[in-house]
């Protein structure tokens, strides 16, 4: 039966975000036709949501700096990092990874997209092989949102909104340690000039993934001639397929269902299933997890992904995501947003049900939540001291420090208190004992910047993150002031990061290991690249973009350069 169509275009994107956008660019510099599909008002997806940083090795603005870094180099860091995890993560997807994105990035500084290096923004890994202390990562430069026209208020919100301030994802390091150091203060001197300015002048100043999302469509809006290739409020349903190839999709647009054409192949580019619970409850294996502390993207519920497995295709990584532990206070603003960074700073350590640590706390965040899963520690406590509070815990000012906890945290028993170690224990319901001990200890090597248990403030990672003003370690310091204080720490997610497999092209696999034709999938919809490791800040985003691209050049028949013959 021959199927009736209401619109037909090349390529059909599933997805706002940071893969669907790229690939829409690239579909049409390849000269074919795409649409995008989002289901959501809002455009960006979880890359709009995002700190908007892109992560890639040996990549132009690197070279441009004069940063040493080599393919070779890339290639050895994810080797050594991700291992061996079999298809998600072959050589020839990361070696696919390494080319497409140096040439993505090209491809978008060309089309007028403005990014900045992070500097001093380390590798996760720095100490592995071929890791990079200098940093590979890359976001988008501040935009205005005028520059989008009536799109303007069609963005996913900036994650620096929540903050008051227009403030790059690589300054947030330094904002929030201000009065810690003098390159700390200027840099929050000049987003707060920034902020003013903007202020004043009644601009909307895009950062962090608003930005990298905003040029994006500022370039499909000119390419597009005033409109760009977008549909939103518009849920793929279901894939078509006649003679065993994809050809389309069934759409649902405003209450409409329309039957959309897919000439060169569908690209599901619409995220994972951090919010299905149903998806998460059976998938989860040995890190149990049904949504309830799930931050993703509303969108995140898997219908693009259910509607690929309907189909047969192979599946992998279903159990993983992009573990972000996290601490939930209801109303507890920006002081009890202060406690969430706690495991990166002096003063502070997260412990287990008996009292003792369990992890590097400074260490990479979704190795931080795996381990709070494989040591059954779900949730932990953070516990810190009252030399944290001061330095750290702001009032609703970032600028201005309190003298002490709120008193709604402690009233609300978000967070407990104890004028003694064991006080504490006993009002969390730890071993007093083990807990003394663990901090006594702890306490001994952090007053000589020490951490011989875990190795934490050992790697250029955990200092660039921690507190630039304190001595002899920027991660390590001592539990040494009472009173003393503890909250709980749940394992929460950005996103899951299993999904179907592809080959280095981005095309959807069956159980056989055969491709099925005409269909693409990049990002959280995907088994990752990046397996079970969280290489360096961006490298989800810096995944989807990739292969979004690859997708794209693919579909138009165009070869991305340096690419091994088909």
């Amino acid at each position: 039966m021959t199927t009736h169509w209401d619109r037909s275009v090349d390529l059909l994107i599933a997805g706002s975000g940071g893969g669907g956008m790229v690939a829409a660019l690239a579909a049409l510099d390849g000269g074919i036709e795409p649409l995008i599909l989002e289901k959501q008002s809002l455009v960006g997806g979880s890359t709009g949501l995002s700190g908007g940083i892109v992560w890639l090795p040996n990549n132009p603005l690197m070279r441009a700096d004069g940063i040493a870094d080599s393919h070779e180099d890339g290639l050895a860091y994810l080797a050594d990092v991700v291992g061996d995890i079999g298809a998600p993560s072959s050589l020839a997807r990361r070696e696919m990874f390494l080319t497409a994105g140096y040439e993505m990035l090209t491809f978008l500084i060309r089309r007028g997209v403005r990014l900045i290096r992070c500097a001093g923004w380390s590798d996760y890994y720095p100490n592995h092989k071929g890791g990079n202390e200098s940093g590979r990562a890359v976001e988008g430069i501040p935009f205005d949102a005028a520059e989008l026209g009536v799109w303007s208020d069609k963005l996913q919100p900036a994650l620096a909104k929540n903050y008051g301030f227009a403030v790059l994802t690589n300054e947030l390091r330094s904002v929030q340690y201000f009065n810690r150091s003098p390159r700390a203060f200027a840099v929050a001197s000049k987003v707060f000039l920034r902020t003013a300015a903007a202020r004043i002048r009644r601009r909307q100043i895009l950062t962090n993934g608003a930005s990298l999302i905003g040029q994006m469509l500022k370039a499909l809006i000119e390419l597009g001639d005033g409109q760009p290739p977008l549909w939103t409020d518009a849920a793929m349903e279901d894939l078509i397929v006649e003679d065993g190839r994809v050809v389309g999709a069934r759409v649902s647009r405003a209450g409409v269902t329309l039957n959309v054409e897919a000439r060169k192949g569908v690209l599901l580019a619409a995220g994972g299933f951090g919010h299905n619970k149903e998806m998460r409850r059976r998938y989860s294996g040995d890190q149990p997890n049904d949504a309830q502390w799930s931050i993703a993207n509303a969108g995140d519920t898997g219908e693009a992904l259910q509607a690929a497995m309907r189909l047969g295709a192979k599946t992998d990584l279903l159990d993983e995501a992009w573990w972000l532990p996290s601490v939930f206070i209801p109303n507890g603003g920006a002081a009890a947003a202060s406690l969430g960074s706690g495991r990166q700073r002096p003063g502070a350590i997260y412990v287990d049900s008996t009292g003792r640590r369990f992890c590097n706390e400074s260490n990479s965040y979704v190795e931080v939540g795996k381990a709070m899963y494989a040591n059954k520690a779900v949730p932990c406590w953070m516990v810190f001291d009252d030399g944290y509070v001061r330095r750290y815990v702001t009032s609703a000012n970032p600028f201005k420090r309190s003298q002490g906890l709120p008193p709604g945290l402690s009233e609300t028993g978000a967070v407990k208190t104890g004028h003694t170690v064991a006080e504490l224990a006993d009002r969390i319901d730890l071993p007093a004992d083990e807990l003394a001990r663990t901090i006594q200890r702890f306490n001994h090597f952090a007053a000589k910047g020490l951490d011989p248990d875990f190795g934490r403030g050992q790697s250029a990672y955990n200092d660039c993150l921690g507190d630039p003003g304190y001595r002899p370690n920027a991660a390590v310091g001592p539990l040494d002031r009472a009173p003393y204080y503890a909250t709980r720490v749940f394992p929460a997610d950005v996103g899951t990061c299993g999904g179907v497999v592809t080959n280095e092209h981005a095309q959807v696999l069956d159980e056989q290991d055969l491709v099925i034709e005409g269909l693409y999938a990049t990002g959280n919809t995907t088994a990752t690249v990046m397996g079970r490791t969280y290489p360096g800040a961006g490298a989800s985003i810096a995944s989807s973009m990739v292969f979004g691209y690859v997708a794209a050049r693919h579909a138009a028949g165009r070869r991305v350069a340096g690419e091994r013959s088909r």
